[in-house]
């Protein structure tokens, strides 16, 4: 049988971190089947990043079957794609199978993409022997596979047996991305995330010779960043902190892989620190995630968030910190029963727990299979949804079709109605870029601290005046509110998904002088040396050390204000955008965003 597989994938971190990511998913359930039918399959063509339709199409037209591997990021182009390839040769077998599978809407699915042969719902391994096995038992398919969960997972490696060896051999300039499974399963089932909605059960495990292996075959082959997508990594704590040590083991043998990144498991920070702190010793990792998701007990026994201990939130961050690890906080927005005040003093609770340096805001994204996609549940809270284009990013370096991806996110619920909506993504947007950006985060600080006013009150006072003042900062606010209500009613927009959130930074860059007068316009209460040194903090770091706030320095952002003793840690990485000619300033700011993302820290633009 003459068979093609198709996963095309994003870029790893757009123009900056320019890696492509290996196929696989579809590599697993490929290698599953074909090691129990040795023979059967001729195999074509592996599409791993989105090429022009047409000539993908010409180079499969004389296939017998063709494998869709469907995530977000290449729905739209798989339709397309499988479409054309079915009125190029009607005799062609489409498979489709991955998240974007839905297991509420199926029949609907199948109805109006009716060009597709057979859908595989869930895990693929089985599902597909079992539809190989009719296909050469009877000579024909069924329109649905739907198999239990795979048991076993002492199965072939798609790395180990080959698989990806011409791929990287074909490829010697691509600086490769991939996925390692160490385990499988999800015992949460968080409304939002289609992982545990699929999978919630017993939690089954890899062999570790088998994981131990393809770590091998990951530094061997240059892999250059790992995810490991078990859904709670650090879970199995004396097991994880072995593999872990392999990995190190490998770096130093070969000097790959160069990043490792996990789901991290939430329920016990206490046995994930010492695996990050591992890896960051290493330099594979820069920290781990604070998915909080929201700050809200309400609001997090509403989405099923049953992972999560709040009451010792700032205690595990206090670890965090005290083990020099560096950290980003996630949360979505708007999550069912979250308002503006509880989303307001939800991120104060976050500013306050000690996170300065990095918050994440997500949309909330309408996943296929989870439970925020059932119409009873957008009902009851009742979502007010948008399809946006370009929120989750394909390959478009390779995409001369211009096929757009499209994610639905929502944008209105019962308790914060989409006015409330953009306000509260203002508030965000404020946050992230006046205190993580580093703007007003000293003033912020000091005025906590001296109980002159709280978070709450200072970013309250803040955001009122950005939206009050008539000058050129006003001007700036109201350009970057208006783009995001065109963003998120579906109207063209030259930014998008965490675009938006640091546009802002760059227009205040841009605009330093009228951001400083700003600044020391509203805050003018303050004393004079403190707007200085805020002054100082953004622009001439230096200068820090010859005045009475020496002690507040970078990786330690003025500790000295919570009382903490100890060395004070340096480090700076300055991005000088006359550097290289060739580079727009956009390239440059999204190498700012990326570094910032991926480095949990302050990065000065000069």
């Amino acid at each position: 049988m003459r068979i093609s597989l198709v996963q095309p994938n994003f870029r790893q971190g757009g123009k900056t971190f320019s890696g492509y990511w290996l196929p696989h998913s579809i590599a697993c359930v490929y290698t599953y089947v074909e090691d129990k039918n040795p023979d059967y399959f001729d195999l074509n063509r592996i599409i791993f990043r989105r090429e022009a339709i047409v000539s993908a199409s010409k180079s499969m037209r004389q296939d017998d079957m063709v494998l869709f591997s469907c995530y977000m990021w290449n729905w739209q182009y798989n339709l397309e794609l499988s479409k054309l390839l079915k009125t190029i040769n009607p005799n062609v077998k489409i498979i489709f199978g991955g998240p974007q599978v839905s297991e509420f809407r199926l029949e609907e699915q199948q109805e109006e993409f009716h060009w597709v042969d057979s859908w595989i719902v869930s895990e693929g391994e089985l599902s597909f022997e079992k539809l190989i096995n009719d296909l050469r038992d009877t000579g024909s398919i069924k329109r649905t596979y739907e198999a239990q969960r795979l048991m076993d997972l002492d199965i072939p490696s798609p790395y180990t047996n080959g698989f990806f060896d011409s791929i990287i051999k074909d490829n010697p300039d691509i600086k490769w991305s991939t996925t390692l499974e160490t385990n499988r399963g999800c015992p949460f089932k968080c409304s939002f995330c289609d992982w545990g909605s699929l999978t919630y059960s017993k939690i089954k495990k890899f062999p570790v010779p088998k994981v131990y292996q393809e770590i091998e075959w990951l530094g061997k082959n240059k892999i250059e960043y790992i995810f490991v997508a078990d859904a709670n990594f650090g879970v199995f704590p004396d097991r994880d902190s072995e593999i872990v040590d392999v990995m190190l083991e490998v770096q130093d043998k070969y000097d790959y892989p160069k990043v490792f990144n996990a789901n991290w498991h939430k329920n016990s920070r206490q046995n994930v620190i010492p695996i990050v702190k591992k890896l960051t010793s290493n330099g594979m990792n820069r920290g781990m995630t604070l998915s909080v998701q929201s700050m809200d007990t309400d609001v997090l026994k509403a989405i099923e968030r049953k992972n999560m201990d709040m009451s010792h939130l700032k205690d595990m961050f206090e670890l965090i910190e005290k083990e020099g690890l560096g950290t980003y906080t996630e949360l979505i927005l708007p999550l069912p029963l979250e308002t503006p005040d509880s989303w307001r003093k939800g991120l104060a609770e976050v500013l306050d727990i000690g996170q300065h340096n990095s918050i994440e805001i997500w949309f909330h994204q309408i996943l296929e299979n989870a439970q925020s996609n059932l119409p009873e549940h957008k009902e009851e809270h009742q979502f007010e949804t948008v399809e946006l284009a370009g929120y989750v990013s394909g390959d478009k370096e390779h995409d001369d079709d211009n096929i757009l991806e499209r994610t639905e996110v929502v944008i209105g619920t019962k308790t914060m109605p989409y006015t409330d909506f953009i306000d509260s993504w203002m508030y965000a947007t404020m946050i992230i870029n006046f205190h993580c950006g580093g703007w007003t985060q000293l003033l912020a600080r000091y005025c906590h601290q001296t109980d002159e006013q709280n978070y709450r009150q200072f970013y309250d006072y803040l955001f009122d005046s950005l939206g009050e003042d008539k000058g050129p900062i006003g001007d700036i606010w109201h350009k970057v509110k208006s783009i995001i209500k065109d963003y998120t009613q579906g109207k063209p927009s030259p930014y998008s998904g965490h675009t938006l959130l640091w546009y802002l930074n760059r227009l205040l860059h841009e605009n330093c002088n009228d951001t400083n007068t700003f600044i020391a316009k509203i805050f003018n209460n303050l004393p004079e040396e403190l707007l200085e040194a805020q002054r100082d903090f953004m622009y001439s770091p230096d200068k820090l050390s010859e005045n009475k706030f020496k002690k507040c320095y970078n990786a330690h952002w003025f500790a000295y204000l919570k009382g903490h003793r100890g060395q004070v840690k340096k480090g700076r990485t300055y991005i000088d955008f006359s550097h290289d000619k060739s580079n727009s300033i956009d390239d440059h700011l999204e190498k700012l965003y990326f570094r910032r993302r991926f480095g949990y820290g302050k990065y000065n633009i000069t």
